[in-house]
């Protein structure tokens, strides 16, 4: 028994087996390779074990375990013989017979045809191989001979090959291939266990994708859902604040129609814009074309010229609304109230900001001081929300504007303090709006209210409420850096803060406000799981809501 060729390892002569020992020695080896097979778990050592036992049952150079690669695999090598592990062969040859054609001259394409074991017993005295790259690839390994055993299973399909190689013309003994078909008995069924465990572990691995989708897609789903909700909330906000703030600044029903109609169809063609563009923004100079869609005004009467600039969805809303304001106060009051007035809109890029010019010429002539409605108010309001700024100037032929509006790169545009709301006496307080006709809100006034809010349209409607009630303004704010600023250097005894600034979190307006015991509320079209998380105590007023929810609530918060 001392001359069996040790398990695992490999001699340069062939000794048949039958000669090293006898029977036992041969049942002692297959136990032991038995042994050592059945307790491997790693799937890379259990082929290399199995080849390394197939080496020493048939005492050969080299060896090799092949898969039958199955119909249909996404590698598109189905039918062809793949290397799982080898011993013995240099790293060309390996990288050769890594994928075996059907159509190759080998031992294991001959077995692969047949279904049965293959022996050739010297490569140079086969005659269908003469010729070929094949045999040459043989010749560079030094192999000579070869067999290859089939390796199915208990149904019998054909998973794969065992084979083993000689240096010199070989042909193994029949006590050889008795021990390789018992070899080959458990190398199947650990092959099939192996393909069994891996097809199990890929679908695993595919359910986990599939589940960990599924996940991903409700998250979205509710992420959009809070979402539209949110734009839908904040979008009927808006129109409210539209319809308070126009009705403040209107005389009679027929010119709050009209006021109020034509603001609210130039965010319907806003909204269209964005819609068409998978809201990802759009060109200014559509923006500029669909804004001043004015009606009764003659094409000519406006000229426009700049760059190509895209302006991102955030700002394209802003700048409509301030083009709006713009061309209905020409229409209305000036350089286009008259056929032969005209308007010039000219633009320019620097880096991080846009300078857009708006000149009216030809129209009725304008003294100072000019009355400042809301349309003046919401255009300042606006720009300063982007920490842009607005300028008016009155010249002989008409109103002229420099507007700076900072692009989303933009970071070192001024943060300019909200100015308080001007001008009362309104059809609002004829419909019984105003403030003659609020409740007493006894703890409001004389208190200062920080207004943090990124809509400028809301962020004046709630400025005018808080102002009718007697309190003073501090802001408002409409981004995190200005927010803070105003914490860290104003006296504020209250603040509405939005849930969210163009898509940021708040939570270190939040955390800044309580860490100076300044009672706050939010404000948001969001639902609470979307407010930040440390703050579940804290007043939600869910947008939209009206001038008493919220005085309401803030008189409470001063009680």
């Amino acid at each position: 028994m001392s001359n069996v060729v040790p398990f695992g390892a490999t001699s340069s002569a062939h000794r048949p087996l039958e000669q090293a020992g006898g029977p036992f020695a041969d049942i002692d080896l297959i136990h032991s390779i038995s042994v050592a097979l059945s307790g491997e778990q790693d799937r890379v050592e259990l082929y290399g074990k199995i080849v390394d036992a197939a080496i020493t049952i048939t005492q050969s150079q080299f060896g090799t375990m092949q898969l039958v690669v199955p119909p249909g695999d996404v590698s598109g090598h189905a039918g062809c013989l793949q290397l799982l592990c080898s011993r013995g062969l240099p790293p060309e040859a390996v990288q050769f017979w890594q994928i075996v054609s059907p159509a190759a001259h080998s031992s294991c394409t001959k077995a692969l045809k047949t279904g049965s074991r293959a022996i050739i017993p010297d490569y140079e005295e086969w005659d269908e191989i003469a010729g070929t790259e094949d045999l040459e690839a043989f010749r560079r390994t030094a192999i000579r001979s070869a067999q290859t055993t089939p390796l199915l299973a208990r149904d019998g399909r054909l998973l794969g090959m065992i084979s083993t190689h000689w240096t010199e013309p070989h042909e193994p003994s029949p006590r050889d291939l008795r021990l390789l078909d018992i070899l080959a008995r458990q190398a199947a069924d650990l092959l099939e266990r192996t393909i069994a465990d891996e097809a199990l572990r890929e679908r695993k691995e595919e359910l986990d994708r599939t589940c960990a989708a599924l996940r991903e897609s409700e998250q979205l789903r509710k992420m959009l859902t809070g979402e539209l909700s949110h734009r839908v909330k904040n979008m009927l906000a808006t129109v409210q604040a539209i319809s308070t703030q126009t009705l403040r600044n209107c005389s009679d029903p027929a010119e709050f129609v009209e006021s109020f109609s034509g603001r609210i169809q130039s965010m319907a063609r806003v909204h269209s814009q964005l819609s068409t563009t998978d809201w990802k923004g759009t060109e200014l100079r559509a923006v500029v074309e669909e804004g001043m869609k004015l009606g009764p005004v003659d094409e000519p009467q406006i000229a426009a010229s700049g760059p190509d600039i895209h302006l991102n969805a955030n700002a394209v809303p802003k700048m409509a609304m301030i083009l709006h304001e713009l061309g209905t106060n020409a229409r209305k009051y000036g350089a286009l109230s008259r056929a032969g007035g005209t308007v010039d809109i000219r633009w320019t890029v620097r880096p991080g900001q846009l300078a857009l010019s708006w000149t009216e010429r030809g129209g009725p002539r304008v003294q100072a001081p000019v009355r400042r409605g809301f349309g003046s108010r919401l255009i300042e309001a606006t720009v300063r929300g982007v920490h842009g700024n607005a300028d008016m100037s009155i010249e002989a032929e008409g109103v002229r504007w420099e507007i700076q509006f900072p692009l989303p790169d933009d970071e070192d545009s001024a943060i300019e303090a909200g100015k308080r709301r001007a001008g009362q006496g309104s059809l609002a307080e004829q419909a019984g709006l105003g403030p003659s006709r609020q409740p007493a809100w006894h703890n409001l006034a004389g208190k200062h209210v920080l207004v943090v809010e990124d809509e400028p349209l809301l962020a004046l409607d709630i400025v005018g409420q808080l102002e009718d009630a007697g309190t003073i303004i501090v802001g408002p704010a409409a981004d995190l850096r200005a927010a803070l600023d105003l914490i860290a250097h104003h006296r504020i005894d209250i603040a509405l803060l939005d849930a969210n600034l163009s898509g940021e979190p708040v939570d270190d307006i939040a955390h800044a406000l309580a860490a100076r015991s300044i009672p706050f509320l939010f404000m948001s079209g969001y639902g609470r799981e979307n407010l930040p998380p440390a703050f579940p105590h804290i007043e939600l007023l869910s947008k939209p809501f009206d001038a008493r929810q919220l005085l309401t609530l803030a008189d409470r918060m001063l009680a």
